[in-house]
């Protein structure tokens, strides 16, 4: 049956999960011609990064194709149960994966957008009206390979019209690969020398690397993999304040700084990670959040310096319960420490941890004395990881697990480990880069003005987490169900969404009886919020609400009960237990709530009667006595 598109109480730029509903039709609804968007100049870009690798500039990725398409002027229509589909498929040849920027972005409620890879193996979605941002400004995450489809669902009842305007097209034309390996290493084609966050290097570190996050910038029409961390703050309220390295903010090309528009552009990925110390065999799932506002910034437009090289923004949105993010702490005190470690997602790769056993050196990186720690990295049982480019931005923690700097530069690479790196201080940045609130980090970080100089970190201990329960998931048609709110941490407003329910939302704790008049395979959802957040829980192909074949036992007579509700193409076939169809009866079309067919003169035995309509197949087994 076709997925139900739930709007969300609160706007989150977070994928709410499902399917396309061209994926549950037999046909395929993919759009028949594919448009071709010119690639780039490679042999150009590749000698700018040359270049650029030699100047310590953040790690670039892709380059942004310019692009004019929108959902008025371009694609296809065509119309599904419930409504219609509007499919656009693009293709940009030599792409290791495609990212769409949107400058129009505006969702009309109860309609839905999936973005996904031809055959489906890579879905980002759903987004919904939740996902409208009053800015219009969006972006939809990396999609491997060089096509990209684009699955708009449009209801009947649909009172105004999305606007879906695509201005770039990201060019992912480096780490990013579609294959499983890739220069002897999982996904990012990071150094070999590099060790998993969760090989027992990490075993002191599982809360803090809950923090740190790949972040994909924008900055014009070029794109970066850096790193950085999620920063609890003195009045640990769980702002989703986050800090990586002011030069992941700035594209030297032409001296260009992200603008406001670019910032809500940016894509921040948690727990890109393996699971355990070795690669993964498949790439590790995405939980991202789009957007973010600038907070402060230690780069100087007048000197063009970096000061202790960080940026500090504030995520458009809070994170989900489902995120497990780690508020990670600090230390501004500008005490030098004598061990730790950087967690990073080096190249873009899943995230890493390398360690440091040497006292750090109060160091320099420009002009200005004292703004960086110079750190030396230690080989241990799994590997001597090191920083590379994508890194920037990165934490780099004390013992006691508490932020200190943001990774700068350096020359450790996995063939030069014995050289160091330096790491933009947080005491530096505190409020020795400028004396406006923009080029400090105190104001941010210490906002109830208590003058402490280190901060543990946290988890958001008061977020709800939905839950919910149902006495049974399998019900005839025209059943009626009862579900139970099991949300933990004092959730004050509720909010279910029931598909192919009556009725299909309650604001409830406890809602209503819940009728099923119509067979098919439903999903249900919760949305649960409090003063602290909110979270959801969506359950794909939750409950079975199955068309019902009585009498059974049978003499003959078969009535088929459909609930009430259109069955386009239906078709009931019927088969013997070897798989023989012995009949088949069909409707060109059919509103009526149950068919009756004959099926006397089989002989008695236990027959497979199939129950067919263009969205949907069910299977019952009957006893013909």
């Amino acid at each position: 049956m076709a997925f139900l598109c739930w709007p969300l109480l609160l706007h989150a730029q977070i994928e709410n999960g499902g399917l396309p509903r061209s994926f549950a039709l037999e046909r395929s609804l993919a759009a028949n011609t594919v448009i071709e968007i010119p690639s780039p100049d490679v042999d150009s870009i590749a000698n700018e990064d040359y270049q650029d690798a030699l100047l310590e500039k953040p790690y670039r990725m892709g380059v942004v194709v310019p692009v004019s398409l929108s959902v008025d002027n371009d694609g296809e229509w065509r119309n599904v149960a419930g409504g219609r589909l509007w499919t656009l498929h693009l293709r940009c040849k030599g792409a290791k994966a495609l990212t769409m920027y949107y400058d129009k972005f505006f969702l009309p409620e109860g309609s839905d957008l999936f973005v996904y890879s031809p055959g489906g193996k890579d879905v980002a979605g759903a987004f919904t009206p939740a996902n409208n941002t009053g800015n219009n400004s969006f972006a939809t995450r990396l999609i491997p390979g060089e096509e990209t489809v684009l699955e708009y669902f449009e209801p009947d009842n649909c009172y105004s019209k999305a606007n879906i305007s695509i201005s770039g097209i990201l060019y992912a034309y480096r780490s990013a690969d579609v294959h499983d390996l890739k220069n002897g290493d999982d996904y990012g084609g990071s150094g070999s020398c590099e060790v998993n966050v969760n090989c027992t290097e990490g075993d002191m570190w599982k809360d803090q690397k809950q923090g740190v996050a790949r972040v994909l910038t924008r900055i014009n029409n070029s794109a970066f993999w850096c790193s950085g961390s999620l920063l609890n703050n003195t009045q640990q309220d769980f702002s989703p304040v986050f800090i990586t390295a002011s030069h992941c903010a700035l594209n030297d090309y032409n001296d260009n700084v992200a603008s406001a528009s670019d910032l809500q552009q940016w894509i921040f990925y948690f727990n890109y990670e393996s699971s355990g110390c070795p690669d993964p065999v498949s790439e590790p799932a995405r939980q991202t959040i789009v957007g973010a506002v600038k907070l402060a910034s230690s780069y100087d437009r007048k000197t063009g310096e970096l000061g202790s090289d960080f940026f500090l923004v504030r995520l458009n949105n809070n994170l989900p319960a489902g995120y497990n993010a780690f508020y990670n702490g600090w230390d501004c005190s500008n005490t030098p420490s004598s061990s730790g470690v950087c967690i990073h997602h080096p190249q873009g790769d899943i995230k890493k941890l390398s360690t440091y056993t040497r006292s750090l050196v109060s160091a320099s990186w420009e002009s200005e004395p004292d703004t960086h720690w110079e750190t030396f990295w230690t080989e241990t049982s799994n590997g001597w990881g090191v920083t590379e480019g994508g890194s920037s931005g990165s934490p780099l923690f004390d013992p006691g697990g508490l932020v200190i700097g943001t990774l700068t530069g350096g020359g450790s690479y996995c063939n030069s480990p014995e050289l160091s790196d330096y790491f933009g201080k947080i005491s530096f940045g505190w409020q020795s880069n400028g004396t406006a609130d923009s080029n400090q980090l105190r104001p941010w970080l210490d906002p109830a003005g208590t003058g402490v100089t280190h901060l543990g970190g946290s988890y958001n201990s008061v977020l709800p987490v939905a839950r919910f329960n149902t006495d049974t998931t399998a019900i005839p048609v025209g059943s009626s169900l009862l579900f139970y709110d099991l949300s933990i941490n004092n959730p004050t407003a509720w909010h279910w969404y029931f598909e192919g329910g009556t009725p299909a939302e309650s604001d409830q704790q406890f809602p209503p009886v819940i009728q099923y008049n119509l067979y098919g395979i439903y999903s249900v959802k919760l949305l649960v919020t409090n003063a602290f957040g909110s979270d959801s829980l969506v359950r794909e192909d939750y409950l079975n609400v199955s068309a019902l074949a009585f009498p059974n036992p049978t003499t003959g007579r078969l009535t088929i009960l459909l609930g009430a509700g259109e069955h386009p193409g239906l078709t009931i076939s019927v088969a013997n237990l070897a798989g023989q169809q012995v009949r088949e009866f069909s409707y060109s079309s059919n509103t009526n709530a149950s068919v009756g067919i004959d099926l006397t003169d089989l002989p008695a035995a236990v027959y497979l009667v199939k129950i067919r309509t263009d969205d949907s197949v069910q299977v019952q087994k009957i006893i013909k006595n």
